[in-house]
């Protein structure tokens, strides 16, 4: 052997050999990752751009390709292993150990990366975009790497897998320990699912978190929103499950918003409707206060912007020491907030500007 002719003998002739076979193994094993992951890539994003495909984006962005021009390598290494060490030696021993843990991962990675591009495609298709699709890849990416590490341990002290499956049952408690959240949170991700609280893209308000805005994410521990002054809020899966909130959803499958605004009128300017009053404002009640609430509904009636379908309403609340309570009560048929807040700001200014007209006064402390 060329290291033999150098002087060298004995364990560190065979040490040496044994790191100078690994290191060109390994070498060779690179140089053919590469060449594999260029063509590979390349054949894919050429395709890609003819024929323009959600699975191929998503496998390309998740890395799918790359872990997987690892994976002949690595198999052409580890069964021609042999051949270039001596039999029953430590170093084949440890070499085979080393590639069989190399390889497990490389599975690991190539599945998890192949889970994470279904998960982004699901969130393209309609019929699953706005379900708590990454909850469940983190799910199935756990199980993967639980697996991973059982193999892991069963290499590095050589025992069969079914050895550690067998003493599941009495690890089962340490498990649910340490994997305790990740229970939790899965369990209540099943039930944002299945009780249909949260979607993907709802606008939702948890004042207790100051959560205000649009969801774009839920996993397994928590519900990103993206809030309206563009801050980014993070709600535990669980707040949403026991605690209370609100999601806008029904609001804007419908198109319409709800207006409920109240103002307070003098108790001193209400008095008897004059006939002059009924004429003009074509309204019939006894007093000027019931003219005006009259007034207002037709007012609201007309307006093009307000939904005359749902209930329209101007109601008196109970009395108190401001005086005489008048809420307004009805749906703007849109839910873009400008707009929204454009259409209810033209009606309070209406409603103080026609106040003079009934001959009422709007209480405000002094």
């Amino acid at each position: 052997m060329f290291f033999a002719q150098l002087g060298l003998e004995g364990q560190f002739l065979y040490f040496i050999s044994a790191l100078v076979t690994s290191v060109l193994l390994i070498c060779a094993g690179f140089v053919l990752y590469y060449i594999i992951r260029i063509i590979l890539q390349n054949v894919v994003k050429i395709s890609n751009k003819k024929f323009p495909s959600k699975w191929r984006s998503a496998l390309l962005n998740e890395h799918f390709f790359i872990q997987l021009s690892f994976l002949l390598p690595v198999i052409l290494i580890k069964n021609l292993a042999p051949d270039f060490f001596l039999a029953g030696t430590k170093a084949i021993f440890l070499f085979s150990g080393l590639i069989k843990l190399f390889l497990i991962t490389n599975v690991a990675m190539i599945l998890n990366a192949f889970i994470r591009a279904v998960g982004v495609v699901l969130l393209q298709v309609e019929a699953t975009k706005d379900k708590p699709v990454k909850s469940y890849v983190q799910i199935v990416s756990i199980f993967i790497w639980l697996i991973t590490i059982i193999l892991f341990i069963s290499i590095l002290i050589n025992k069969s897998p079914t050895f550690f499956l067998a003493g599941l049952g009495a690890f089962s408690a340490v498990l649910m320990l340490v994997f305790q959240d990740t229970i939790v949170g899965f369990v209540n991700s099943i039930q944002l699912s299945a009780n249909d609280l949260v979607r993907n893209g709802d606008w939702i308000t948890v004042s207790k978190f100051d959560a205000d805005g649009t969801v774009e994410e839920i996993n397994l521990i928590s519900v990103k929103v993206r809030n309206f002054d563009g801050t980014i809020s993070t709600v535990p899966v669980r707040q949403l499950v026991t605690d209370t909130f609100q999601n806008w959803r029904g609001m804007e499958e419908q198109g319409v918003r709800r207006i409920k605004r109240s103002f307070f009128i003098d108790s001193s300017s209400i008095r008897k409707a004059t006939p002059e009053m009924h004429e003009k404002f074509n309204v019939s009640h006894e007093t000027n206060l019931g003219c005006f609430r009259e007034y207002l509904v037709k007012y609201l009636r007309k307006r093009g912007d307000v939904n005359t379908d749902k209930t329209l309403m101007v109601r008196l609340l109970p009395t108190n020491e401001f005086g005489v309570p008048v809420e307004l009560y009805c749906f703007a048929r849109t839910i873009v907030w400008l707009e929204y807040e454009r259409i209810q700001s033209e009606i309070m200014e209406h409603i103080f500007i026609a106040l003079a007209q009934f001959e009422l006064t709007h209480y405000q402390r002094k």
